[in-house]
């Protein structure tokens, strides 16, 4: 079943349906935020703009709960239709890897900046990166339990986490770690040769100095 209509947020929503059952936009979210951010992150706007073409597709159906002093919650669950759409794009090959990332580009024509600027370009990444870095360690927290009793809504049990965490869910979250580790450890090696490049440079700056 081919689907223009389909991008890989489309099936990130629908994984997290499939495996966590019944859940509002918030609940998606906050799924997104805590186990999907290490490879695909979402806005409020785009989930909800991605549940109502599911519903149109029939990928998935919407029901209301009340509430008594807030609004009605709308409650998505994945339909036959969509289990199906999400085992064939599970068949398709995967697009190659793009990396995008504007401090390697900054750093690629560095020749054309101060070694003091790509440094201190280079200290934002860092900082950034040890960030990213905890905030992965503390989604594994977050890591669903394989085989995890779920309630009467179809969502996991809170309580029941016995078990061992998803396979595959943990892997990802190993190489998300693992990745950012690796980029820092880059960072800091490539933040003492700039820096040596900016001490030299000064230097030559001060000897020419005819002052």
């Amino acid at each position: 079943m081919d689907r223009p209509e389909a991008y890989p947020i489309t099936y990130g929503v629908l994984g997290l349906l499939a495996y966590w059952g019944p859940l509002s936009g918030y609940d998606l979210k906050r799924l997104f935020d805590h186990v999907l951010s290490s490879m695909w992150s979402a806005a409020h706007s785009q989930i909800y703009n991605e549940l109502r073409r599911m519903k149109e597709l029939g990928w998935v159906e919407m029901e209301r709960e009340e509430q008594e002093s807030r609004p009605d919650r709308k409650v998505y669950s994945i339909t036959q239709a969509g289990r199906e759409a999400l085992e064939v794009w599970q068949q398709q090959p995967p697009a190659v890897l793009q990396l995008r990332d504007e401090l390697l580009l900054k750093m690629t024509f560095g020749s054309f900046a101060r070694p003091a600027a790509i440094a201190e370009n280079i200290r934002a990444g860092i900082a950034m990166h040890e960030q990213r870095l905890l905030q992965y360690r503390q989604n594994t927290q977050y890591l669903p339990i394989r085989d995890q009793p779920r309630q009467a809504s179809g969502r996991p049990n809170p309580y029941a986490s016995d078990g061992e965490e998803d396979l595959y869910f943990r892997l990802v979250s190993r190489f998300a770690i693992d990745f950012e580790q690796t980029y820092l450890n880059w960072l800091y090696e490539a933040l003492e040769i700039v820096e040596k490049d900016d001490g030299r440079s000064s230097h030559e700056e001060a000897d020419g100095d005819p002052s």
